[in-house]
């Protein structure tokens, strides 16, 4: 069996042995700690017995989700997941466009020091940076910047909606994805371009948009794609604060209101999603990783 085809097989491995996990430890986990107030219209409404103080705490004692927000659980979570995938496709998106731009003009200006220093540095900041920590920060700087003695503000800082409310939640998911692609990029770029196949190529009078598009992207190309796969389970792990703090009532939410709910299905449910999520990035990933350094051209 080839590598590719087991590694593809530890996805359906990885989330059954997740699965059986939260199975058997989630309910217990929940009897450990009493129910909590998540946040305005989201609090435990006892469906159960009375619980003496202190526990144990049944998973089964308060409202689900789903009643709690008058769907069904099948709408409630599709709904959910496609709000998180919305978050997800377009970070992929702007990483594969600014990331892999921002990286190809760092590896194409590595003579000029300060400039392509500035934008290394700048991705290596944003990549040490939490996306949480972005979220909120954006936050707080559309705040103060667009306030005005009406109340106004440039975009809506929390609340769902495809449409000016994707803005703030998608550029918090994507700073970890861009940040590692333009990375990655700028250096396979800067280790490309100083290979001995381009000085041939150049020598030979062909022009740098050829070089450039015939002889440096397709061996950037797989790095791209690995350092994409890369950010995004960085943007995955973040997912349930980034949600939480915009409102934005994907996955991630979900998962953090279930647990101060004791909504067992739920928080299982949603945990295989985010976890299906990682291990399929974990893949592309891999599998995108090159097993050489050059190919042959």
């Amino acid at each position: 069996m080839s590598a590719a085809i087991l590694r593809v097989l530890r996805i359906p491995a990885t989330i059954s042995i997740v699965a059986v996990v939260l199975l058997a430890g989630v309910p217990y986990a929940m009897s450990l700690y009493g129910p909590y107030l998540v946040r305005p219209g989201i609090r435990c409404i006892r469906v159960g017995a009375a619980v003496p103080a202190g526990g144990p705490y049944p998973p089964g004692m308060c409202q689900d989700l789903a009643a709690l927000y008058h769907r069904t659980f099948a709408d409630l979570f599709v709904e959910s997941m496609f709000r998180s995938l919305a978050l997800l496709v377009g970070a992929a998106v702007l990483a594969l466009v600014v990331g892999a731009l921002l990286g190809l003009a760092a590896g194409l200006l590595r003579r000029r020091a300060w400039t392509a220093g500035a934008i290394v540095g700048a991705t290596t900041v944003l990549s040490a940076v939490p996306a949480f920590f972005v979220a909120y920060f954006l936050q707080i700087a559309v705040i103060i910047i667009g306030a005005t003695a009406e109340g106004g503000n440039l975009l809506p800082v929390v609340g769902f909606g495809y449409d000016s409310h994707l803005v703030l939640p998608l550029l918090a998911i994507s700073v970890p994805a861009i940040a590692y692609t333009a990375q990655l990029t700028a250096t396979r770029t800067a280790e490309v371009l100083e290979a001995d196949f381009i000085t041939a190529a150049l020598a030979r009078g062909l022009s740098s948009s050829w070089i450039l598009r015939v002889h440096v992207l397709p061996h950037v190309r797989p790095v791209t794609l690995e350092a994409l796969g890369s950010g995004l389970r960085v943007s995955v792990a973040s997912l349930p604060i980034v949600e939480y703090l915009f409102q934005w009532r994907g996955i991630g939410q979900l998962a953090l209101e279930a647990v101060g709910v004791h909504d067992a299905a739920t928080l299982i449910f949603s945990a295989l999603v985010l976890v299906t999520l990682f291990a399929t990035l974990s893949a592309v990933a891999d599998l995108s990783r090159p097993r050489a350094l050059y190919r042959a051209t």
